[in-house]
Protein backbone atom coordinates (compact mmCIF):
# COMPACT_ATOMS: atom_id res chain seq x y z
CA UNK A 1 0.00 0.00 0.00
CA UNK A 2 1.47 3.50 -0.78
CA UNK A 3 2.18 6.20 1.47
CA UNK A 4 -0.90 8.58 0.77
CA UNK A 5 -1.34 12.17 0.59
CA UNK A 6 -4.92 13.55 1.26
CA UNK A 7 -6.98 16.16 0.17
CA UNK A 8 -10.11 16.30 1.20
CA UNK A 9 -13.59 17.67 -1.09
CA UNK A 10 -16.11 18.38 0.70
CA UNK A 11 -19.44 17.16 -0.39
CA UNK A 12 -21.34 20.19 -1.10
CA UNK A 13 -20.19 20.24 -5.02
CA UNK A 14 -19.38 16.21 -4.81
CA UNK A 15 -22.03 15.57 -7.38
CA UNK A 16 -22.03 13.13 -10.04
CA UNK A 17 -24.68 12.31 -12.76
CA UNK A 18 -25.01 8.99 -14.50
CA UNK A 19 -27.65 7.20 -16.59
CA UNK A 20 -29.55 10.71 -17.04
CA UNK A 21 -29.59 13.90 -15.04
CA UNK A 22 -29.53 13.73 -11.10
CA UNK A 23 -32.54 16.88 -10.32
CA UNK A 24 -31.64 18.50 -7.15
CA UNK A 25 -34.46 20.21 -5.72
CA UNK A 26 -35.79 23.87 -7.04
CA UNK A 27 -37.01 24.69 -4.00
CA UNK A 28 -34.43 24.78 -1.02
CA UNK A 29 -33.76 21.74 1.26
CA UNK A 30 -34.95 21.76 4.80
CA UNK A 31 -33.35 19.94 7.87
CA UNK A 32 -34.32 15.75 6.60
CA UNK A 33 -32.60 16.61 3.55
CA UNK A 34 -28.73 17.30 4.73
CA UNK A 35 -27.54 14.77 2.38
CA UNK A 36 -28.07 16.98 -0.53
CA UNK A 37 -27.16 21.07 -1.46
CA UNK A 38 -29.98 23.28 -1.81
CA UNK A 39 -28.40 25.08 -4.55
CA UNK A 40 -31.01 24.89 -7.50
CA UNK A 41 -29.95 22.99 -10.95
CA UNK A 42 -29.28 19.58 -11.88
CA UNK A 43 -25.63 19.53 -10.99
CA UNK A 44 -22.66 17.58 -11.85
CA UNK A 45 -18.79 18.13 -11.23
CA UNK A 46 -15.10 17.65 -12.16
CA UNK A 47 -12.62 17.08 -9.49
CA UNK A 48 -8.93 18.25 -11.05
CA UNK A 49 -5.85 16.56 -10.04
CA UNK A 50 -2.08 18.39 -10.15
CA UNK A 51 1.00 16.66 -9.72
CA UNK A 52 3.27 19.08 -7.55
CA UNK A 53 5.86 15.91 -7.00
CA UNK A 54 9.10 15.70 -8.72
CA UNK A 55 8.43 13.08 -10.75
CA UNK A 56 5.52 11.54 -13.05
CA UNK A 57 2.23 10.24 -10.61
CA UNK A 58 1.50 7.10 -12.51
CA UNK A 59 -2.23 5.90 -12.47
CA UNK A 60 -1.86 3.31 -10.14
CA UNK A 61 -0.41 5.46 -7.50
CA UNK A 62 -3.29 7.78 -6.68
CA UNK A 63 -7.44 7.35 -6.48
CA UNK A 64 -10.44 9.23 -5.29
CA UNK A 65 -12.86 7.58 -2.79
CA UNK A 66 -16.51 8.88 -2.53
CA UNK A 67 -18.56 8.61 0.54
CA UNK A 68 -22.09 8.89 1.23
CA UNK A 69 -23.71 11.22 4.09
CA UNK A 70 -23.96 7.97 6.50
CA UNK A 71 -20.22 7.56 5.95
CA UNK A 72 -20.24 4.44 3.72
CA UNK A 73 -17.98 4.41 1.09
CA UNK A 74 -19.96 4.14 -2.23
CA UNK A 75 -17.10 4.02 -4.40
CA UNK A 76 -13.26 3.87 -5.24
CA UNK A 77 -12.27 5.19 -8.35
CA UNK A 78 -8.48 4.19 -10.37
CA UNK A 79 -7.85 6.07 -12.63
CA UNK A 80 -7.15 4.22 -16.09
CA UNK A 81 -3.61 3.60 -17.13
CA UNK A 82 -3.59 6.59 -19.39
CA UNK A 83 -4.01 9.08 -16.40
CA UNK A 84 -0.74 9.46 -15.50
CA UNK A 85 0.37 12.51 -14.35
CA UNK A 86 3.68 14.76 -15.22
CA UNK A 87 5.18 17.05 -12.54
CA UNK A 88 3.61 20.66 -12.77
CA UNK A 89 0.36 19.04 -15.44
CA UNK A 90 -2.75 18.24 -14.35
CA UNK A 91 -5.65 15.40 -14.76
CA UNK A 92 -8.84 16.17 -15.34
CA UNK A 93 -12.03 13.58 -14.35
CA UNK A 94 -15.93 14.88 -15.08
CA UNK A 95 -17.76 12.37 -13.13
CA UNK A 96 -20.75 11.54 -15.09
CA UNK A 97 -18.34 10.38 -17.97
CA UNK A 98 -15.62 9.32 -15.84
CA UNK A 99 -16.67 6.89 -13.12
CA UNK A 100 -19.78 6.39 -14.82
CA UNK A 101 -20.68 3.73 -12.80
CA UNK A 102 -21.03 6.24 -9.54
CA UNK A 103 -24.70 6.15 -8.52
CA UNK A 104 -26.63 9.70 -9.28
CA UNK A 105 -26.20 11.40 -5.55
CA UNK A 106 -23.95 13.98 -3.67
CA UNK A 107 -20.69 13.03 -2.28
CA UNK A 108 -17.79 13.41 0.08
CA UNK A 109 -14.21 12.33 -1.36
CA UNK A 110 -10.71 11.76 -0.37
CA UNK A 111 -8.19 11.98 -2.89
CA UNK A 112 -5.12 9.84 -2.10
CA UNK A 113 -1.84 9.80 -3.74
CA UNK A 114 1.56 8.16 -3.55
CA UNK A 115 3.05 11.71 -3.79
CA UNK A 116 2.19 15.56 -2.95
CA UNK A 117 -0.74 16.48 -5.32
CA UNK A 118 -3.34 19.33 -5.15
CA UNK A 119 -7.16 19.29 -6.13
CA UNK A 120 -10.03 21.58 -7.01
CA UNK A 121 -13.38 20.91 -8.02
CA UNK A 122 -15.52 22.44 -10.34
CA UNK A 123 -19.34 21.87 -10.23
CA UNK A 124 -21.92 23.20 -13.06
CA UNK A 125 -25.24 22.96 -14.58
CA UNK A 126 -23.68 23.09 -17.94
CA UNK A 127 -25.16 19.75 -19.12
CA UNK A 128 -28.69 20.48 -17.93
CA UNK A 129 -31.83 20.82 -20.36
CA UNK A 130 -33.03 23.73 -18.56
CA UNK A 131 -32.06 26.71 -16.75
CA UNK A 132 -31.16 28.13 -14.31
CA UNK A 133 -27.31 27.16 -15.35
CA UNK A 134 -24.42 28.24 -13.11
CA UNK A 135 -21.43 27.23 -11.59
CA UNK A 136 -19.08 27.14 -8.70
CA UNK A 137 -15.45 25.59 -7.24
CA UNK A 138 -13.25 25.29 -4.53
CA UNK A 139 -9.95 24.13 -3.08
CA UNK A 140 -9.64 20.62 -1.93
CA UNK A 141 -8.31 20.81 1.39
CA UNK A 142 -5.02 19.10 2.93
CA UNK A 143 -5.61 16.43 5.48
CA UNK A 144 -3.14 18.37 8.15
CA UNK A 145 -5.19 21.66 7.18
CA UNK A 146 -8.16 20.70 8.85
CA UNK A 147 -9.58 21.31 12.55
CA UNK A 148 -12.36 21.19 14.88
CA UNK A 149 -13.09 24.98 14.24
CA UNK A 150 -13.97 26.36 10.98
CA UNK A 151 -14.71 29.75 10.04
CA UNK A 152 -16.93 31.70 7.58
CA UNK A 153 -17.23 35.63 7.10
CA UNK A 154 -20.11 35.14 5.53
CA UNK A 155 -23.55 33.61 5.63
CA UNK A 156 -26.61 34.97 3.95
CA UNK A 157 -30.26 34.31 4.70
CA UNK A 158 -32.08 35.93 2.07
CA UNK A 159 -29.98 39.08 2.42
CA UNK A 160 -30.24 41.16 -0.21
CA UNK A 161 -31.64 38.13 -2.01
CA UNK A 162 -28.67 35.83 -1.47
CA UNK A 163 -28.55 32.61 0.22
CA UNK A 164 -25.97 30.08 1.93
CA UNK A 165 -25.70 26.77 3.52
CA UNK A 166 -22.90 25.23 4.62
CA UNK A 167 -21.51 21.27 3.87
CA UNK A 168 -19.40 20.33 6.60
CA UNK A 169 -17.39 17.04 6.47
CA UNK A 170 -15.21 14.61 9.17
CA UNK A 171 -11.80 14.20 8.52
CA UNK A 172 -11.61 12.10 11.42
CA UNK A 173 -11.97 8.35 12.23
CA UNK A 174 -14.48 8.41 14.96
CA UNK A 175 -18.04 10.59 14.80
CA UNK A 176 -18.25 14.15 14.95
CA UNK A 177 -20.12 16.26 17.45
CA UNK A 178 -21.04 19.51 15.34
CA UNK A 179 -22.46 23.17 16.86
CA UNK A 180 -22.86 26.26 15.12
CA UNK A 181 -22.74 29.53 16.79
CA UNK A 182 -23.80 32.70 14.43
CA UNK A 183 -23.01 36.66 14.83
CA UNK A 184 -24.99 38.70 13.18
CA UNK A 185 -23.19 41.49 11.47
CA UNK A 186 -25.10 44.74 11.93
CA UNK A 187 -24.68 44.41 15.81
CA UNK A 188 -22.92 41.30 17.31
CA UNK A 189 -25.84 39.27 18.39
CA UNK A 190 -25.33 36.11 18.51
CA UNK A 191 -27.24 32.94 17.76
CA UNK A 192 -26.23 29.30 19.48
CA UNK A 193 -24.64 27.66 20.09
CA UNK A 194 -26.61 25.41 17.76
CA UNK A 195 -26.80 21.64 18.14
CA UNK A 196 -25.96 20.19 14.38
CA UNK A 197 -25.81 16.62 15.42
CA UNK A 198 -23.08 13.55 14.24
CA UNK A 199 -21.52 13.44 11.01
CA UNK A 200 -19.86 10.26 10.23
CA UNK A 201 -15.97 9.63 8.94
CA UNK A 202 -15.63 10.78 5.73
CA UNK A 203 -19.34 11.98 5.27
CA UNK A 204 -20.75 15.37 4.81
CA UNK A 205 -23.94 17.44 5.59
CA UNK A 206 -25.41 19.76 4.31
CA UNK A 207 -26.98 23.20 6.28
CA UNK A 208 -29.30 25.47 4.64
CA UNK A 209 -30.25 28.93 5.22
CA UNK A 210 -33.45 27.77 6.27
CA UNK A 211 -32.38 24.45 8.28
CA UNK A 212 -34.79 23.92 11.07
CA UNK A 213 -31.63 24.52 13.23
CA UNK A 214 -31.81 28.06 12.03
CA UNK A 215 -35.29 29.10 12.17
CA UNK A 216 -34.14 31.71 15.20
CA UNK A 217 -31.88 33.65 12.65
CA UNK A 218 -33.41 36.70 10.86
CA UNK A 219 -34.04 36.39 7.09
CA UNK A 220 -35.00 38.90 4.78
CA UNK A 221 -33.30 41.88 5.68
CA UNK A 222 -30.12 44.00 5.75
CA UNK A 223 -28.99 42.53 9.06
CA UNK A 224 -29.39 38.84 7.54
CA UNK A 225 -25.62 38.99 7.30
CA UNK A 226 -23.98 36.53 10.16
CA UNK A 227 -20.15 35.44 10.25
CA UNK A 228 -20.37 31.89 11.51
CA UNK A 229 -18.08 29.28 13.69
CA UNK A 230 -18.86 25.66 13.63
CA UNK A 231 -16.97 23.63 16.54
CA UNK A 232 -16.79 19.69 16.37
CA UNK A 233 -17.47 19.92 20.35
CA UNK A 234 -15.25 16.57 20.62
CA UNK A 235 -12.15 17.64 18.92
CA UNK A 236 -12.47 15.75 15.87
CA UNK A 237 -10.83 17.61 12.79
CA UNK A 238 -13.58 19.08 9.96
CA UNK A 239 -13.30 20.31 6.14
CA UNK A 240 -15.81 22.93 5.42
CA UNK A 241 -16.88 24.86 2.09
CA UNK A 242 -19.73 27.23 1.65
CA UNK A 243 -22.42 27.89 -0.93
CA UNK A 244 -23.91 30.91 -2.09
CA UNK A 245 -26.75 31.70 -4.44
CA UNK A 246 -29.39 34.54 -5.30
CA UNK A 247 -32.93 34.16 -4.98
CA UNK A 248 -33.57 34.99 -8.38
CA UNK A 249 -32.87 33.46 -12.00
CA UNK A 250 -32.69 37.25 -13.16
CA UNK A 251 -29.63 37.85 -10.61
CA UNK A 252 -28.97 34.10 -11.04
CA UNK A 253 -25.84 33.19 -9.67
CA UNK A 254 -23.86 30.62 -7.70
CA UNK A 255 -20.08 30.62 -5.80
CA UNK A 256 -18.47 28.47 -3.14
CA UNK A 257 -15.67 29.33 -0.43
CA UNK A 258 -13.65 27.65 1.91
CA UNK A 259 -13.63 27.23 5.83
CA UNK A 260 -10.85 29.36 7.53
CA UNK A 261 -9.28 27.10 10.22
CA UNK A 262 -7.43 30.39 11.67
CA UNK A 263 -7.29 34.22 10.89
CA UNK A 264 -3.90 36.39 10.33
CA UNK A 265 -2.63 39.91 10.84
CA UNK A 266 -3.02 40.59 7.34
CA UNK A 267 -5.09 38.82 4.45
CA UNK A 268 -4.57 39.85 0.65
CA UNK A 269 -7.44 39.94 -1.87
CA UNK A 270 -5.81 39.25 -5.18
CA UNK A 271 -8.70 39.92 -7.46
CA UNK A 272 -11.42 43.07 -6.84
CA UNK A 273 -13.68 45.24 -9.23
CA UNK A 274 -15.18 48.26 -9.09
CA UNK A 275 -17.50 48.76 -11.98
CA UNK A 276 -14.87 46.73 -14.38
CA UNK A 277 -16.37 45.54 -17.75
CA UNK A 278 -19.41 45.61 -15.67
CA UNK A 279 -17.96 43.22 -12.47
CA UNK A 280 -18.41 44.42 -8.79
CA UNK A 281 -16.92 43.07 -5.93
CA UNK A 282 -17.24 42.95 -1.90
CA UNK A 283 -15.45 41.94 0.49
CA UNK A 284 -16.41 40.74 4.04
CA UNK A 285 -14.05 40.99 7.10
CA UNK A 286 -14.70 38.94 10.04
CA UNK A 287 -12.69 39.21 13.30
CA UNK A 288 -11.89 35.90 15.18
CA UNK A 289 -10.53 37.58 18.30
CA UNK A 290 -11.60 38.08 21.52
CA UNK A 291 -10.97 42.13 21.06
CA UNK A 292 -11.47 44.41 18.57
CA UNK A 293 -9.94 44.29 15.31
CA UNK A 294 -8.63 47.78 14.36
CA UNK A 295 -6.93 48.10 11.14
CA UNK A 296 -7.25 48.97 7.08
CA UNK A 297 -8.82 47.62 3.88
CA UNK A 298 -5.27 49.31 1.75
CA UNK A 299 -6.37 49.29 -2.30
CA UNK A 300 -4.15 48.94 -5.14
CA UNK A 301 -4.91 52.33 -6.39
CA UNK A 302 -3.82 54.01 -2.17
CA UNK A 303 -7.35 54.05 -1.00
CA UNK A 304 -7.67 52.88 2.62
CA UNK A 305 -10.73 52.26 4.71
CA UNK A 306 -10.07 51.89 8.26
CA UNK A 307 -12.34 49.38 10.43
CA UNK A 308 -13.05 49.05 13.54
CA UNK A 309 -14.77 45.09 14.13
CA UNK A 310 -16.00 43.78 17.59
CA UNK A 311 -14.77 40.34 18.51
CA UNK A 312 -16.55 37.65 16.52
CA UNK A 313 -18.09 39.91 13.96
CA UNK A 314 -17.92 40.34 10.40
CA UNK A 315 -18.09 43.90 8.35
CA UNK A 316 -19.47 43.91 4.50
CA UNK A 317 -17.36 46.37 2.34
CA UNK A 318 -19.13 46.88 -0.84
CA UNK A 319 -16.02 48.47 -3.34
CA UNK A 320 -18.94 50.51 -5.31
CA UNK A 321 -20.03 52.24 -2.10
CA UNK A 322 -16.68 53.31 -1.43
CA UNK A 323 -16.00 57.12 -2.19
CA UNK A 324 -12.94 57.61 -3.80
CA UNK A 325 -11.97 54.14 -5.17
CA UNK A 326 -10.64 53.15 -8.82
CA UNK A 327 -13.47 52.25 -11.21
CA UNK A 328 -14.06 51.37 -14.81
CA UNK A 329 -12.83 49.20 -17.55
CA UNK A 330 -9.14 50.88 -17.09
CA UNK A 331 -8.72 51.60 -13.75
CA UNK A 332 -11.51 49.23 -12.06
CA UNK A 333 -8.80 46.16 -11.90
CA UNK A 334 -8.18 46.26 -8.02
CA UNK A 335 -6.29 44.12 -5.72
CA UNK A 336 -6.11 44.72 -1.65
CA UNK A 337 -4.34 44.46 1.51
CA UNK A 338 -6.43 44.13 4.57
CA UNK A 339 -4.67 44.15 7.87
CA UNK A 340 -5.49 44.62 11.75
CA UNK A 341 -3.24 45.67 14.41
CA UNK A 342 -2.27 42.39 16.77
CA UNK A 343 -5.68 41.25 14.74
CA UNK A 344 -6.97 37.70 13.80
CA UNK A 345 -8.99 38.23 10.69
CA UNK A 346 -10.18 36.28 7.70
CA UNK A 347 -12.08 37.43 4.56
CA UNK A 348 -14.17 37.16 1.67
CA UNK A 349 -14.47 38.28 -1.92
CA UNK A 350 -17.32 37.85 -3.43
CA UNK A 351 -17.48 39.07 -7.26
CA UNK A 352 -20.95 39.95 -9.16
CA UNK A 353 -21.06 40.84 -12.87
CA UNK A 354 -23.74 43.73 -13.33
CA UNK A 355 -24.84 46.01 -16.32
CA UNK A 356 -21.98 48.02 -17.61
CA UNK A 357 -23.36 51.38 -16.18
CA UNK A 358 -25.71 50.13 -13.94
CA UNK A 359 -24.63 48.24 -10.90
CA UNK A 360 -28.36 47.86 -9.59
CA UNK A 361 -29.26 45.40 -12.42
CA UNK A 362 -27.42 41.91 -13.45
CA UNK A 363 -26.09 41.36 -16.88
CA UNK A 364 -28.97 39.76 -18.83
CA UNK A 365 -26.44 37.20 -20.62
CA UNK A 366 -24.33 36.73 -18.37
CA UNK A 367 -24.42 37.92 -14.79
CA UNK A 368 -21.42 35.93 -13.41
CA UNK A 369 -21.10 35.77 -9.91
CA UNK A 370 -17.98 33.72 -7.61
CA UNK A 371 -16.82 33.50 -4.38
CA UNK A 372 -13.01 33.41 -2.86
CA UNK A 373 -11.38 33.06 0.46
CA UNK A 374 -8.46 36.02 0.59
CA UNK A 375 -5.15 34.44 2.25
CA UNK A 376 -2.98 35.22 4.48
CA UNK A 377 0.10 32.99 2.76
CA UNK A 378 2.44 34.36 -0.17
CA UNK A 379 4.61 32.74 -1.83
CA UNK A 380 7.50 33.04 -4.98
CA UNK A 381 5.66 30.27 -6.81
CA UNK A 382 2.02 29.73 -6.60
CA UNK A 383 0.74 26.23 -8.22
CA UNK A 384 -2.51 26.78 -10.52
CA UNK A 385 -4.41 23.11 -10.94
CA UNK A 386 -6.51 23.90 -13.81
CA UNK A 387 -6.09 26.57 -16.94
CA UNK A 388 -9.10 26.22 -19.57
CA UNK A 389 -8.44 27.95 -22.92
CA UNK A 390 -11.27 28.17 -25.21
CA UNK A 391 -12.15 24.29 -23.50
CA UNK A 392 -15.70 23.61 -23.96
CA UNK A 393 -16.98 26.93 -23.60
CA UNK A 394 -14.34 28.24 -20.92
CA UNK A 395 -11.59 30.39 -20.23
CA UNK A 396 -9.27 31.24 -17.52
CA UNK A 397 -8.04 34.26 -16.37
CA UNK A 398 -5.12 33.67 -13.40
CA UNK A 399 -5.18 36.83 -11.58
CA UNK A 400 -1.13 37.87 -9.96
CA UNK A 401 -0.71 39.79 -7.31
CA UNK A 402 2.79 41.43 -6.39
CA UNK A 403 2.34 40.60 -2.47
CA UNK A 404 6.36 41.77 -1.86
CA UNK A 405 8.05 45.38 -1.49
CA UNK A 406 9.33 45.91 -5.00
CA UNK A 407 8.57 45.68 -8.60
CA UNK A 408 9.06 42.41 -10.56
CA UNK A 409 7.86 40.35 -13.57
CA UNK A 410 5.68 37.56 -13.24
CA UNK A 411 5.98 33.91 -15.37
CA UNK A 412 3.64 31.30 -15.70
CA UNK A 413 4.69 27.71 -16.48
CA UNK A 414 2.24 25.54 -17.65
CA UNK A 415 2.20 21.54 -17.29
CA UNK A 416 4.42 21.67 -21.12
CA UNK A 417 6.81 23.69 -20.03
CA UNK A 418 6.11 26.58 -21.90
CA UNK A 419 5.77 29.88 -20.38
CA UNK A 420 3.89 33.21 -20.11
CA UNK A 421 5.54 36.46 -18.95
CA UNK A 422 3.98 39.57 -17.47
CA UNK A 423 5.21 42.93 -17.84
CA UNK A 424 6.87 44.45 -14.24
CA UNK A 425 4.25 44.94 -11.35
CA UNK A 426 4.78 48.07 -9.08
CA UNK A 427 4.17 46.34 -5.23
CA UNK A 428 0.10 45.75 -4.43
CA UNK A 429 -0.79 45.31 -8.29
CA UNK A 430 -2.16 42.69 -10.09
CA UNK A 431 -1.91 41.47 -13.67
CA UNK A 432 -4.34 38.75 -15.29
CA UNK A 433 -3.02 35.85 -17.90
CA UNK A 434 -6.18 35.93 -19.56
CA UNK A 435 -6.79 32.71 -21.85
CA UNK A 436 -9.11 34.04 -24.35
CA UNK A 437 -8.82 34.21 -28.24
CA UNK A 438 -6.58 36.71 -29.54
CA UNK A 439 -4.66 37.50 -26.47
CA UNK A 440 -0.95 37.63 -27.89
CA UNK A 441 0.21 36.15 -24.32
CA UNK A 442 -2.13 33.08 -24.47
CA UNK A 443 -0.18 30.15 -26.80
CA UNK A 444 -2.09 27.05 -25.42
CA UNK A 445 -4.95 27.25 -28.80
CA UNK A 446 -8.18 25.81 -28.55
CA UNK A 447 -9.59 23.12 -26.46
CA UNK A 448 -6.88 23.05 -24.04
CA UNK A 449 -6.66 22.36 -20.29
CA UNK A 450 -3.68 22.43 -18.54
CA UNK A 451 -1.77 22.60 -14.96
CA UNK A 452 0.96 25.74 -14.38
CA UNK A 453 2.99 27.51 -11.89
CA UNK A 454 3.85 30.82 -11.41
CA UNK A 455 6.53 32.34 -10.03
CA UNK A 456 8.52 35.78 -9.42
CA UNK A 457 11.27 36.96 -7.50
CA UNK A 458 8.72 38.81 -4.94
CA UNK A 459 5.90 37.29 -2.77
CA UNK A 460 3.02 36.61 -4.78
CA UNK A 461 -1.11 35.89 -4.19
CA UNK A 462 -3.39 33.96 -6.83
CA UNK A 463 -6.80 33.75 -7.85
CA UNK A 464 -8.18 31.79 -10.52
CA UNK A 465 -11.16 32.60 -12.50
CA UNK A 466 -12.87 30.64 -14.93
CA UNK A 467 -15.46 32.12 -17.18
CA UNK A 468 -17.43 31.27 -20.75
CA UNK A 469 -17.17 34.36 -23.28
CA UNK A 470 -19.32 34.51 -26.75
CA UNK A 471 -15.34 34.93 -28.43
CA UNK A 472 -14.63 31.53 -27.68
CA UNK A 473 -15.04 28.56 -30.71
CA UNK A 474 -16.66 26.50 -27.87
CA UNK A 475 -18.79 28.87 -26.57
CA UNK A 476 -22.19 27.82 -26.40
CA UNK A 477 -25.25 30.12 -26.74
CA UNK A 478 -28.17 28.29 -25.80
CA UNK A 479 -26.88 28.84 -22.18
CA UNK A 480 -27.51 32.50 -21.76
CA UNK A 481 -28.50 33.58 -19.19
CA UNK A 482 -25.54 32.06 -17.97
CA UNK A 483 -23.21 32.31 -14.28
CA UNK A 484 -20.08 29.88 -15.74
CA UNK A 485 -17.73 31.67 -13.18
CA UNK A 486 -15.58 29.66 -11.25
CA UNK A 487 -13.12 31.81 -8.86
CA UNK A 488 -10.88 30.02 -6.58
CA UNK A 489 -7.66 30.59 -5.08
CA UNK A 490 -3.85 29.18 -5.99
CA UNK A 491 -1.81 26.88 -3.92
CA UNK A 492 1.29 28.67 -2.48
CA UNK A 493 4.38 26.08 -3.23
Amino acid sequence: MFETFKRILAGGASLALVAGALAMPVNSAFAQTRDKTSVPGTWASAILIQNVGTATLPADQYSIDFYKADGTLAKSFAPPAAASIAPGASQEFFIPTAISDLASGQYSGVVSSSQPVKAVVNSSTSNASAAPWSAFAYEGVDAGSTAAKLYFPGFYKDYFGFRSELVIQNTGTSAATVQATFYRSSDGQSYGPITLGSIAPNASQTYAYNDSAFAALPGNTSASLFGVVIEATNGVPLAGVSNIWTASDADGGAGSFNAFTTGAAKVYAAALYNQYYGFVASITVQNLATSAAVGEIKFSDGKTVAFNIPANQAREYYLPGITGLSSGNTNGLLSAEISATGGNIVALVNIQRKQVGNIAVSDPRNPAFGSYGATSTTASSVRVPAIFSDYYGFFTAVTVQNAGTSAATVTLTYGNNTTWTSPSLDPGKTYNFTHLPGNSGNTLGTGKQTGGTVSSAQPLVVVIQHNTDSTLNSYNASRVPNDFLFALSGFPQ
